[in-house]
């Protein structure tokens, strides 16, 4: 008898989950089907509404909003913007074939050099008359044998490979605005209250060009290109752009995101092709060339695991010329130095999260001085904004703080600049010599 009873209780419920899947279908343009079907005693629920109703299931939770097909009104708050992975630099130095660099010893004439490079069968391609350095090009299947000879020769005072470096970020290119918050972090929108930057101080971006996109529009100043040869400072690449606009982006003008130094002047310095690498003997040609035009602040994002003597020696004159060199830490997420980021004179940079921790993937260790957001809205070069992320977005915001200190105090040297930023920064629990940058308090330090 009971079971009669319960194989007639089971076919009730048979037909009732019918009738519910048929209304269920014939009302699928209203009806939400939750995707979490619950297991246990409620084995039906979930299956849709009218199940659920008829069993006396628990109501579905609300379903999350979907974006819009349609424009949202102005009033509205923006979509928050995607980020891509940020692309891990590589802890393994790479070469360029066949091309060497080498610094001549002082008083060593013209002819003594022409004469050693004839006897290993070297080819001068450029120079870097301000630090002595040339590229010199030799058979692949001779590189080694012509760089042991340089280095043997009581003529010369350096000689290396030439390393190939990278640019160290990712863009997404989405058109809307995110939230900044790494410029609240670090206390801008409080200094911005002294001044939003001055168009005479000069922020050399040598990186892969700039496009003058409209968040850059009367900012770019004409550039120089190494890679293609002439002036022209077209981005073919992203990154530069990306790069610039962190430190210059228009502010308070209802488009895109706001840049650190809002007025202060860029001079693209094209270094990287449209892959985001170049050679290292270019990017120390473009320092150089940064310097010598004026830049009171370079930002280098970019670098490599090895880093040779003519890159150091590049720095070294940018600093003697007064120049402030800004240089990103690495995206391998491990302790290993990167160049020009490691040499003494250079301010490196590490990428902070919102909670005040290092990204994973940024690099570590005392010999990076200061760190800064690591993940920040920036310009593309299709017209666009996109959050740009790596330790190459977290150094325009100290590039641009230090032209923002600049343009405020004029006749700040660049140790005092530096200084100011080094010793205000928010002490974190590892990671970098100093901490995170705070723009308020550095200014205040320098006595802005």
């Amino acid at each position: 008898m009971v079971a009669k009873r319960y194989i007639r209780a089971l076919l009730v419920l048979v037909v009732l989950v019918a009738l519910g899947l048929l209304v269920g279908r014939a009302a699928g343009d209203r009806a939400t089907v939750r995707a979490d079907v619950s297991v246990g005693p409620g084995v039906l629920c979930g299956v849709n509404p009218t199940v659920d109703a008829l069993l006396g299931c628990a109501p579905p939770p609300a379903p999350t909003p979907q974006a819009s097909t349609t424009a949202a009104p102005a009033q509205q708050a923006p979509p928050p913007l995607g980020s891509s992975p940020v692309v891990r630099s590589s802890t393994r130095a790479m070469f360029v074939p066949g091309v060497l660099l080498v610094r001549f010893r002082a008083g060593v004439s013209a002819a003594r050099q022409a004469a050693l490079l004839s006897r290993i069968h070297a080819q001068t391609q450029t120079r870097i008359g301000q630090i002595r350095y040339r590229t010199v090009f030799v058979a692949a299947s001779r590189a080694v044998d012509a760089l042991a000879a340089l280095r043997a020769s009581s003529l010369v005072a350096d000689a290396n490979r030439d390393e190939v470096l990278h640019v160290m970020s990712t863009m997404v290119n989405d058109t809307y605005f995110a939230q900044q918050w790494g410029l609240q972090l670090a206390a801008f929108p409080t200094a911005w209250g002294r001044t939003h930057g001055t168009g005479s101080v000069k922020v050399a971006v040598v990186d892969t060009g700039v496009n003058e996109v409209p968040d850059l529009a009367g900012l770019v100043l004409p550039g120089i290109d190494l890679v293609n040869g002439g002036t022209t400072q077209v981005d073919d690449n992203g990154h530069g752009t990306a790069v610039a606009g962190v430190i210059a982006a228009h502010a308070d003008n209802s488009v895109g995101g706001a840049g650190v130094c809002w007025k202060c002047s860029i001079l693209p310095i094209k270094v990287m092709g449209a892959n985001g690498n170049g050679d290292l003997a270019t990017v120390a040609a473009g320092i150089v060339k940064a310097a010598d035009l004026g830049a009171r602040v370079i930002d280098v994002s970019l670098g490599g695991p090895a880093g040779v003597p003519a890159l150091q020696q590049a720095v070294a004159y940018a600093a003697s010329k007064g120049a402030t060199v800004v240089a990103a830490a690495g995206n391998s997420g491990l302790g290993t130095p990167f160049y020009p980021a490691n040499y003494p004179s250079v301010l490196s940079v590490a990428g902070t999260t919102q909670s005040d921790r290092l990204f994973g993937w940024s690099e570590h260790g005392k010999w990076i001085r200061v760190a800064a957001p690591g993940c920040n809205v920036a310009p593309t070069i299709h017209g666009g904004y996109g959050m740009f992320c790596g330790t190459s977005s977290a150094t325009p915001l100290v590039a641009g703080l230090a032209a923002y200190l600049l343009s405020v105090k004029p006749s700040a040297s660049s140790a005092q600049v530096t200084a100011a930023i080094q010793k205000t920064a928010r002490r974190l629990k590892t990671g970098v010599a100093y901490g995170r940058i705070n723009a308020s308090a550095a200014l205040h330090a320098l006595g802005g």
